[in-house]
């Protein structure tokens, strides 16, 4: 069961995301770590006792990991005779999924126009439409991503297919997060007096303290994500963890490859 941990990383994912907005705070010093911690505590709080109203109403082993709240809203639903609001509440999840995939896809995009104006990337994917929406961009992921979901067609479930992409995505999260937590040691040495918004107490210790743990704790998570759930089938646990390897190794190596052959003209017409 310990190989869920990766999975379950996911749910604080891009907490990082809105360190740009601390200043935009009164006291970020006091107010930002406040808030991070609260979001922490909401976070866990809600998706816990979400997992465990679905854990009481249906067996763990019947459990699926791609339908499982709309297993759960059956099951009550159907004890209170009011089975015909399923679709209602159905078209409502679906609504708030795509909402957050719509979310999902166009941030990361313009954040990588970004890093095409700057030159760090190929200029064809500069590319936008009248709406400012980077649609060379877009058109890459939309290629990879489906290429992608053809792992529904190796796997013998949905959920184990499910769960390989959770995990896939969740390795590549925590890759990205040890990085983070080293390069705030580093630059707590490096440029021990540029003045933050927020900076960790406690100096030197502080700052190994808190990144020291959050380093450590991705590296558990990573290694146990190697492991695939005794729950679920995933036919042979030697093909899953060399799919697993070689995907992390093509999306950690392609933008290492991208950048070492940059040209100088890709920076033109910013």
């Amino acid at each position: 069961s310990l190989a869920f941990l990766a999975g379950i990383t996911l749910f604080f994912s891009g907490m990082e995301v809105s360190a740009v907005h601390a200043n935009e705070v009164e006291n970020p010093k006091k107010q930002y770590p406040r808030a991070i911690f609260l979001s922490a505590v909401f976070i866990f709080t809600l998706f816990v006792l979400g997992s465990f109203s679905v854990g009481a109403v249906i067996p763990a082993d019947k459990i699926n990991l791609t339908a499982g709240l709309m297993q759960a809203f059956k099951q009550f639903l159907t004890e209170f005779n009011l089975l015909w609001m399923l679709p209602i509440l159905g078209f409502l999840v679906a609504f708030g999924t795509i909402g957050s995939v719509a979310a999902w896809i166009i941030g990361p995009s313009k954040g990588l126009l970004y890093t095409a104006h700057e030159g760090d990337i190929p200029p064809f994917l500069k590319k936008t439409n009248s709406k400012d929406v980077p649609v060379g961009i877009l058109w890459v992921q939309g290629i990879i991503v489906t290429s992608i979901t053809l792992i529904y067609l190796m796997l013998p479930t949905v959920s184990s297919a499910f769960f390989f992409l959770t995990d896939l995505t969740a390795l590549l999260y925590l890759v990205m997060y040890v990085i983070l937590f080293a390069a705030a040691i580093c630059l707590r040495y490096k440029y021990p007096d540029v003045e933050r918004s927020y900076k960790i107490p406690g100096g030197n210790f502080g700052m190994w303290l808190v990144a020291g743990v959050g380093f450590l704790g991705c590296l558990t998570a990573i290694f146990l994500g190697f492991f695939p759930p005794a729950q679920l089938p995933v036919g042979s646990p030697a093909t899953y963890l060399i799919t697993l390897i070689v995907g992390l190794t093509i999306f950690i190596g392609l933008p290492l490859v991208i950048y070492h052959f940059k040209r100088p003209s890709w920076r033109k017409n910013r």
